[in-house]
């Protein structure tokens, strides 16, 4: 969340842009200020009859990470693609349009921006960003008004967290956010147009933009649970610790604490609930309705051609893949430097991922006088990705929190590399210690380290273990996974 110092020079929360077609669009209006702006949607003729409605918060071309991959490398599948239309929220859309992606069809509705402007779309916000100074700040004040005026109890609270510097991600505003916004009205002029048999949302904000449109229709939800924000209440996903050493704290704690009954409220409502991987069952159970919970590991390795080895001689070459954040453990492996860079003569650290730790990465490289051997190459597409990957001795996952799922295992294992991991949550599903890579005990680096030793010491444990992951890998192809999903809507409508 901006500061107010961030608004005044117009940096309100960034898009990612991404160009559409603009063919075929629905068209939409706005009502009064204090109705919440929603759009009045006439859906065009020509919208595709479709048995599933997939919503989405971001969807391929736009991803954010693995979860928008895993699911379209389902719904590709020619099985599944006649049957669904996915509705996703596109960040550089102004209107609702209609397009198609590797043969799925989807309609990117304009995405909500964030608390406190998420009565208005970001692409809305992103035109406001050039306007003249006094300009940018009237919306900001306006939009602030309008919520004093409709929920000034958690507003106020809400707006004072923000001025005064609030927690990573801004305060938790998920109830006001969602039911303000445009989305929910948007979803059900196209359920109604549509008429699916069944709503598959997929992951959190999906789950709690679909159950708010769903509130008044009978047609049944399916939730895909990818994360942690059904039972943590802190913004990234960490244990819930409390906040409550000040106000401020006290504020924080509070908001976030009912952003969380919300969100589970929200799963509540559905049907059918299934988490990825059992790390993630067992920590639902006590939240989703009993009897709706079960468990499938929905996230299909993609498929990569036969690649040439691209290893390069006396080189050792350990890639770590996944956001740069506290979570994923890369400053902590870092912070270790001078025992990682001994491993091996000519050891090279390919870190491939953007995030909050990038500056302490570069710092702490530069410390240990290693920035010829450590390369940040950032957000990379996943071409480039799997280019990386093939250039890999080893894949390490020094992951400090709990994955959720781990895919880039199956990522590793597809192109036949084996992975040293910490026994995080999900992990533990996708490596198994001695076969496709090693488990280590969270937070143990020396172990770690000693692992990624003992792959440079030996090829041939190298590529036993890698291709112990491609034959992990098989189990993860999409068709099979497809499958899968299929049964799960047919239990969801049953």
């Amino acid at each position: 969340m901006p500061s107010v110092r961030a608004v005044l020079a117009g940096r309100f929360p960034a898009a990612r842009r991404n160009p559409a077609p603009q063919d075929h669009r629905l068209r939409h209006g706005r009502r009064g200020p204090l109705r919440g702006r929603r759009p009045v949607i006439a859906v065009l003729p020509d919208l595709p009859k479709r048995e599933i409605l997939v919503v989405s918060d971001r969807y391929p071309p736009d991803i954010a990470g693995g979860a928008e991959l895993s699911l379209h490398l389902m719904l590709r599948e020619p099985a599944l693609r006649k049957r669904v239309l996915v509705a996703t929220f596109d960040r550089a859309v102004r209107k609702p349009t209609l397009r198609r992606f590797e043969g799925v069809h989807i309609i990117a509705l304009p995405a909500p921006a964030a608390w406190p402007l998420h009565r208005l779309s970001q692409a809305k916000v992103d035109a406001m960003k050039k306007w003249p100074l006094g300009f940018k700040w009237a919306p900001f004040v306006l939009e602030a008004a309008i919520g004093l005026l409709r929920a000034p109890v958690s507003q106020v609270g809400a707006l004072a967290l923000w001025i005064a510097g609030s927690p990573p991600g801004g305060p938790a505003m998920d109830k006001r956010a969602t039911a303000e916004s445009g989305a929910p009205a948007a979803l059900r002029a196209i359920i109604d147009r549509v008429g699916p048999k069944l709503v598959h949302a997929d992951n959190a904000r999906a789950i709690v933009m679909a159950a708010a449109a769903l509130s008044d229709r009978d047609t049944p939800m399916m939730a895909v649970v990818r994360d942690h924000r059904f039972t943590r209440a802190a913004f990234d996903q960490t244990q819930n610790a409390g906040l409550a050493v000040d106000w401020k704290g006290a504020t924080a704690d509070r908001l976030a604490n009912d952003a969380l009954s919300y969100r589970q409220d929200a799963l509540r409502r559905a049907r059918l609930v299934v988490a990825t991987s059992r790390h993630l069952e067992q920590t639902l159970t006590a939240v989703a309705t009993p009897g709706t919970l079960s468990r499938e590991a929905l996230v299909p390795a993609p498929p990569t051609p036969p690649r040439p080895s691209l290893v390069q001689p006396h080189i050792f070459s350990v890639l770590l893949v996944g956001s740069v954040n506290p979570g994923k453990g890369q400053a902590h492996l870092f912070e270790a430097l001078p025992q990682l860079l001994a491993i091996a003569p000519n050891v090279q650290i390919d870190v491939a991922g953007d995030g909050r730790d990038i500056a302490k990465l570069k710092e702490l490289a530069a410390q240990h006088s290693a920035t010829d051997q450590v390369r940040l190459h950032d957000h990379v597409s996943r071409d480039r990705l799997y280019a990386l990957y093939a250039a890999s001795d080893a894949v390490a996952l020094p992951t400090l929190w709990d994955e959720p799922f781990g895919r880039a295992p199956l990522e590793a294992g597809s192109v036949g590399k084996p992975v040293v991991a910490y026994a995080s949550g999900g992990l533990v599903e996708t490596v198994t210690d001695g076969d496709n890579g090693f488990l280590i005990p969270t937070g143990d680096r020396d172990a770690f380290i000693g692992a990624l030793a003992k792959l440079a010491a030996d090829p041939e444990l190298r590529a036993r273990m890698g291709e112990a992951g491609r034959g992990r890998a098989v189990g993860y192809e999409p068709a099979r996974i497809a499958e899968a999903l299929s049964n799960l809507w047919a239990k969801a409508m049953a």
